[in-house]
């Protein structure tokens, strides 16, 4: 490869490239802030998580805010856990938050997406670091479900990130008797510091039902475009999560362990968009963080006369695809 070449596949891969993408996520929203907004549907036991925010720009502020915060925890947990091959890795971290940046239903409003993805990297800080601990990880898995029971207060969809924690701490050889009194436990406690302090009262207790799924959502413009955007993602995830599963066999028991749970992750997300399939857009931000993952492994493994031209292909692809986005908005 010559100087040049290798010089932009260093590129790619270093915190400058990662800031503009940073950078680039700013600039798409402001550009598409007040074009596009994200159909707000759903509900918690008590609250209704799209009532957080009123004012158009301070819900696309935190909502580009939560995107960055959560490609920056992304990096923070491959230096600490090395779940890629190095540590020294940032491009995944660049590919996820242009593919927020570029669709402006996930970068212009705050909504429980962007919520989801972030609390889930924020768990994974406390999921990978009891691996290996049996019997003295009972605090980790504590603060995961009670973490992820508050949220479910706002939206249904946190209750079907339970039990995928709950296999992650299978993953992790930590999920013993006192494991499960941990989960039963976090889950509880949330709603029993709410109800025993009188900040709600059971009265106003509402339980997600199957009908909230299959409810006929509202169209909303471009809805073709996200559409299309989320099944092409789909697709390269998975492509990508089979060419690196041989690779990812070959790692460390522990890295597999955080690997599997990434899988796991995945398909829990494909399985959701189908089934959820009216607020698909509410999994978009994890897919794109699962494929960014996956991107990651495969950049690290493959040569560089490849991963040049496909990185910068896709870079050209993302740019098109906002450049639509706008045209049909």
């Amino acid at each position: 490869m010559s100087k040049k070449g290798s010089y932009i596949v260093d590129y790619f891969n270093n915190r400058g490239f990662f800031g503009l993408a940073i950078l680039l996520l700013v600039v798409f929203s402001v550009i598409a802030s007040g074009n596009f907004v994200v159909p707000q549907r759903g509900y918690g036991t008590f609250h209704n998580l799209a009532t957080w925010i009123h004012s158009s720009d301070t819900s696309c502020f935190v909502a580009v805010l939560c995107n960055i915060v959560t490609g920056v925890l992304l990096v923070t947990l491959n230096i600490m856990f090395r779940y890629i091959k190095t540590y020294n890795c940032f491009v995944f971290a660049a590919i996820f938050v242009l593919l927020q940046g570029i669709n402006p239903f996930l970068s212009t409003r705050f909504f429980a997406g962007t919520a989801m993805c972030l609390v889930v990297v924020m768990s994974l800080f406390f999921t990978f670091e009891q691996y290996g601990k049996r019997g003295a990880a009972t605090q980790g898995i504590f603060l995961v479900m009670a973490l992820l029971s508050f949220f479910t207060i706002y939206h249904y969809v946190f209750f079907l990130l339970i039990p995928v924690f709950v296999l992650g701490f299978a993953y992790m050889r930590v999920l013993d008797v006192r494991g499960v009194f941990a989960t039963v436990f976090g889950i509880v406690t949330p709603y029993w510091i709410m109800l025993g302090t009188g900040l709600e009262p059971l009265s106003a207790f509402q339980a997600p039902h199957l009908s909230q799924v299959w409810t006929n959502a509202p169209s909303f413009p471009a809805r073709g475009w996200a559409i299309t955007m989320a099944i092409t993602t789909v697709a390269f995830t998975v492509l990508l999560t089979i060419a690196n599963l041989k690779t990812m066999l070959n790692y460390s028991v522990h890295v597999r362990s955080y690997n599997n749970f990434f899988v796991a992750l995945s398909i829990f997300v494909l399985l959701m968009m189908g089934i959820d399939y009216n607020d698909f857009l509410i999994y978009m931000p994890m897919l794109n963080m699962c494929f960014a993952i996956q991107y990651g492994h495969w950049y690290v493994i493959t040569p560089h006369e490849t991963r040049q031209p496909v990185t910068m292909w896709m870079l050209v692809a993302l740019l098109t695809a906002f450049i639509i986005a706008m045209v049909i908005a």
